[in-house]
């Protein structure tokens, strides 16, 4: 007779979250810290500090691979428990030094600080999976760990979810049924702390509690086999006879191969390597050939795409000079060619090298001189030079003013280059080549400027595209200083309207849209079809673009987001949350906010 299966008790989970507290504070902090961060931005869309905020979750994020790691490391080398929470909290100062180094309001911040950002966060995961074996500890114990690793995390996702639905199901239930109005934000706290608490905690209880492995469980490999056997090596085989079936039209055709490639190429070789390493031990496991053949002619057959991305890339680097994604797919390429000699000529076959060797082309491509940001920069500073130097732009070392025309062609590449240069705050680079201070030419030094810093560049060596200065100066946003309340007398108005428009937007189920001219709201009826009113935007537009004068933009001080406007029949108050318009046509392109009628 077989013993009842029994759910855990609450006793039982209070001490393995304690004891997950214990091994792994920092990372439970961090995941904490997270958690909470999340749920104060969800509250506000505009709460006070919010660049910080964000700052606050990202550190979070890196935080638990980073502790998560530090907490393995140690462990496996056995250092006493003081000495291990010193290494945690010296990765938490770390994490400090980072977070006030990263400038969130810089406008460099998509160009590099993000890509940047993405860098460490995968350097924080990898050194997950590899802290532990940065040793002579044996290969098999080192698959056998990341195996555990990778079944844990799915197996907690999927927890995960299924918590969320029910509890989301059974809040919804409680909300209809009692009608008690609950706030609809609360299902994205929920999802937030199971998340971020519970499947945290989840995957630390069941982290591996030492690092050798003699009697490997081997539960998971009738799982891995099959996931290898039937799914990913036919997905990585298709991949393949795409490929290869290109490589064959370039030959035939003798056309050089379109930049896309190189991404489906990137595809093929990720899909293969972590098909490769599920598949690393498998073939000790079954009779299977295909398994066989996968591990033995991996390499081979992933060596001549990476001489097919070189070209593909190598193409358009030839072409328009690196920026930073060509070079990432470059640097990949190198990554790449570099696991094809290793595995394919080394006479050691650990699997190591390839987490670890990720990490260190991570670090070069995100930091110092042959970073991607910097090669970029060099490399666009030296085409926009030759552009200029081909038409006549320069006077001995010295830029000049003017001159013949441009071709339409090379203007736009001398725009580019401009624009490129000026978001990665690169100008000074090519400062030295004007007689005069940039400053003096390009006047308007908002945030955002580039294009109209650009613009007027270009127009002072007469090399700018037609119509560039008059497309990129005439755009105004008006946004609150801070987050504000809708303060002021209603008395009188008879309804309301929230405020969600975007271009000249479908005004099908819609009761306020923008107008043909988009300088005007239109009030319809319930159907949304027939305008029963129009309110002008333009005394609005007019009174921001004075506001903003030489800015491209207006932030609003405490009671001007409200404006008084007229309609053809009615009076309205408009609070402003964003706004956006075009300051030469006078045409709303985006507005936000609440509309009062009367």
């Amino acid at each position: 007779m077989t013993q009842n299966m029994k759910l855990p008790s609450l006793s039982f989970l209070a001490q393995a979250f304690i004891s997950v507290c214990r091994r792994f504070p920092a990372t439970m902090l961090c995941a904490v810290a997270g958690v909470i961060t999340l749920m104060v931005i969800n509250e506000s869309r505009h709460v006070s500090g919010g660049e910080n905020w964000i700052k606050f979750w990202m550190m979070a994020q890196i935080g638990l691979a980073l502790s998560t790691g530090l907490v393995a490391f140690a462990e496996s080398r056995e250092w006493p428990s003081v000495r291990n929470l010193a290494l945690q909290a010296g990765g938490l100062v770390l994490l400090g030094g980072y977070y006030a180094l990263l400038d969130m309001d810089a406008k460099v911040l998509d160009q590099i600080h993000l890509p940047r950002y993405i860098g460490f966060l995968a350097l924080a995961h990898l050194f997950v999976a590899a802290a532990p074996f940065l040793n002579r500890r044996p290969v098999a114990d080192f698959w056998e760990y990341n195996k555990q690793l990778f079944a844990n995390f799915v197996v907690g996702a999927v927890y995960t979810m299924i918590l969320y639905s029910g509890l989301s199901l059974a809040v919804l239930a409680v909300n209809e049924l009692f009608n008690l109005e609950i706030n609809y934000k609360i299902y994205a706290h929920l999802f937030v702390l199971l998340a971020g608490v519970f499947n945290t905690a989840f995957f630390l209880a069941h982290f591996p509690p030492e690092f050798q492995f003699a009697d490997r469980d081997q539960s998971y490999n009738v799982v891995f086999k099959n996931l290898c056997q039937y799914i990913l090596i036919p997905i990585t085989g298709l991949y393949f006879l795409i490929l290869y079936a290109y490589s064959v039209k370039i030959l035939v055709t003798w056309n050089l191969p379109h930049g896309w490639v190189s991404s489906l190429v990137l595809g093929f070789s990720v899909a293969g390597i972590f098909t490769y390493l599920i598949n690393y031990l498998l073939p000790a496991h079954t009779d299977s050939k295909i398994v066989h053949a996968y591990r033995r002619w991996f390499w081979w057959v992933l060596l001549p795409m990476v001489g097919l991305l070189f070209v593909a890339i190598g193409r358009r680097i030839a072409d328009y000079g690196v920026t930073e994604e060509r070079y990432f797919v470059a640097h990949a390429g190198l990554w790449l060619l570099a696991l094809c000699g290793y595995f394919l000529w080394s006479k050691t076959d650990n699997i190591k090298f390839i987490p670890i060797s990720l990490g260190l082309f991570i670090l070069v491509a995100i930091l110092g001189p042959l970073s991607a940001f910097q090669v970029a920069q060099r490399s666009q500073t030296g085409v926009l030079r030759e552009l200029l130097e081909k038409n006549g732009r320069f006077d001995g070392d010295r830029l000049k003013a003017g001159g013949a025309a441009v071709p339409a062609e090379d203007a736009q590449r001398i725009y580019s280059g401009l624009e490129y240069l000026d978001k990665q705050d690169a100008l000074d680079r090519i400062a030295p080549w004007f007689p005069v201070p940039l400053s003096t030419i390009a006047t308007d030094t908002s945030r955002y400027a580039y294009a109209q810093r650009a613009a007027a560049i270009a127009a002072w060596l007469n090399a700018a595209p037609e119509g560039t200065v008059a497309a990129n100066q005439r755009e105004i946003s008006v946004y609150p200083l801070h987050s504000q309340a809708l303060n002021g007398n209603i008395a009188g108005f008879r309804t309301f309207y929230r405020l969600e428009l975007y271009g000249d937007t479908d005004r099908k189920d819609r009761r306020v849209t923008f107008s043909t001219g988009l300088n005007a709201l239109l009030l319809l009826d319930a159907a949304g079809k027939v305008t029963t009113d129009s309110i002008d935007l333009t005394p609005a537009m007019r009174g921001w673009l004075t506001a903003a004068g030489e800015e491209g933009y207006y932030t609003m001080p405490t009671g001007a987001e409200m404006v008084e406007l007229r309609g053809k029949k009615s009076a309205a108050r408009l609070y402003v949350q964003e706004a956006r318009f075009d300051a030469l046509k006078m045409e709303m392109r985006s507005l936000t906010g609440v509309l009062f009628v009367k």
